[in-house]
């Protein structure tokens, strides 16, 4: 007899979660109608829609191992066939591709369950993103990327023991904005303001903050000081590997995005959430209070359906808010201008990835009030971390398919969230697990064959 665990796909949040990945995927392939558009959008596509879906197999660890090294693969052909538009992708490529060899041969190992084995597995998931740090950084010319000239405008005006958010100031580098545009303001919270400015300071380049974070992401994602399963293992480095190959990488760590900062505070927040769920929401609201788009959290945390919701909410956004709150007891107006209006003021790119490359505009409130739906319609059934951090990206999807701008560090963004929460549903069996989850698992419906 063989136990065949049916595969939920047609609930509320995973129908949702796949109608976003598609639209993402279609709404990419056509404003980027290029092969390494089109392939980008595959990869994240595939990873969107597998990352809920391997919540229903009957081995998450081996279809997790399986589905990771088979998105690594794809990426590494998308890093390859970039190479007529974006080469230095393809020379990247090429120099990762034997690590990413010697990661892949680790995870098949029988011997997984020894931490000298995983660790080693690890110390290669760094040395590869230090590679493309350095490949990124050191030989390739600094990007006319008006972030990169804010990070480096910050930290000189805090060194000189000025106020970034009024003096810090960047050419405005939108092609479509008119010749020698400026602005004046540090468009951050004061967390990436202290990564990025500070690793300006101490490092002379603000980009090593990436680098650092997604060090870290790496490490916590296979965590090889703790005792699991050689399945586990297997799973954690594969998933590992296809965070550290994502194509985007490169560009993300080369113009200064600051999406990775907040990272390693997810994965940390997410590890947590059942175990110490103070300290998860701890790190939950550092996390929210790196970007302003992840206020779209809120409407998220205050239907989420367990019983540390009120606490989860309290303190994730009070802690939020005291993140972001420095930068207003400087100056209140001139934080507000520089964080809140600048932001409400940008005009639609027509060269983003979202529907704006196709000509078309949402007013404000229809993004809010859509992103707002998404997030009630995920959040309500609740349930484990693994599963608020894919509502939490498809939250943010519907905001970059709608918004005024999007473009390939946004939807990195939503790859890495969503290989994170297979790699927390991986984390969460076993010693660690999640009591929803495990209830859920235990209760799905069973048919019998022979």
């Amino acid at each position: 007899m063989t136990d065949l665990v049916k595969v939920r796909i047609g609930d509320r949040e995973g129908l949702g979660f796949q109608a976003l990945a598609f639209g993402a995927f279609v709404l990419f392939v056509l404003t980027n109608v290029k092969p390494i558009g089109i392939a980008v959008a595959i990869a994240g596509a595939l990873v969107l829609i597998a990352s809920r879906a391997l919540r229903g197999w009957t081995d998450p660890e081996a279809r997790a191992q399986a589905f990771a090294l088979g998105a690594t693969a794809l990426m590494l052909v998308v890093g390859i066939v970039a190479g007529p538009w974006r080469p230095y992708i393809l020379v990247t490529t090429l120099f990762v591709i034997p690590l990413a060899l010697a990661v892949a041969y680790f995870v098949k190992r029988r011997d997984l369950g020894d931490r000298g084995v995983r660790l080693v597995a690890t110390a290669i998931l760094v040395m590869i993103v230090l590679l493309i740090g350095v490949l990124w950084i050191v030989p390739v010319a600094r990007p006319a990327a008006d972030v990169l000239y804010l990070h480096e405008s910050a930290a000189e005006v805090m060194l000189d023991g000025r106020n970034p958010y009024t003096d810090a100031y960047a050419v405005d580098t939108n092609p479509f904005a008119p010749d020698g545009a400026e602005y004046t303001g540090y468009v951050y919270p004061p967390i990436p303001l202290l990564a990025y400015a500070g690793a300006d300071i101490l490092f002379g380049d603000s980009r090593w903050a990436s680098v650092i974070a997604m060090v870290i992401v790496s490490i916590l994602i296979v965590r090889p000081w703790r005792t699991m399963t050689r399945s586990q293992a297997g799973a954690l480095i594969a998933v590992g590997l296809a965070i550290v190959v994502h194509p985007w990488l490169g560009t993300v760590i080369w113009f200064g995005s600051t999406e990775p900062i907040a990272l390693p505070l997810l994965i940390g927040a997410a590890l947590l959430w059942r175990r110490h769920p103070v300290w998860s929401a701890v790190l939950l609201g550092l996390a929210l209070g790196t970007k302003q788009y992840y206020v779209l959290a809120l409407p998220l945390l205050l239907v989420w359906g367990d019983t540390y919701r009120w606490k989860r909410l309290l303190i994730a956004g009070g802690v939020a808010a005291l993140a972001v709150l420095p930068a207003f007891l400087l100056d209140p107006a001139a934080a507000w201008d520089s964080m809140v209006v600048r932001l409400l003021d940008i005009a639609p790119r027509p060269d983003g990835i979202g529907i704006t490359g196709l000509g078309l505009v949402s007013p404000f409130w229809v993004v809010l009030l859509v992103c707002t739906v998404v997030a009630v319609w995920m959040g309500l059934r609740g349930g484990s971390s693994a599963r608020f951090v894919i509502a939490l990206a498809a939250t943010l999807s519907a905001a970059f398919l709608l918004g005024a701008q999007a473009f390939g560090n946004y939807w990195f963004l939503v790859a890495m969230l969503s290989l994170i929460a297979v790699a927390v549903d991986v984390s969460s069996n076993g010693s660690e697990a999640d009591p929803d989850l495990v209830a859920d698992r235990e209760h799905r419906p069973v048919s019998q064959g022979s």
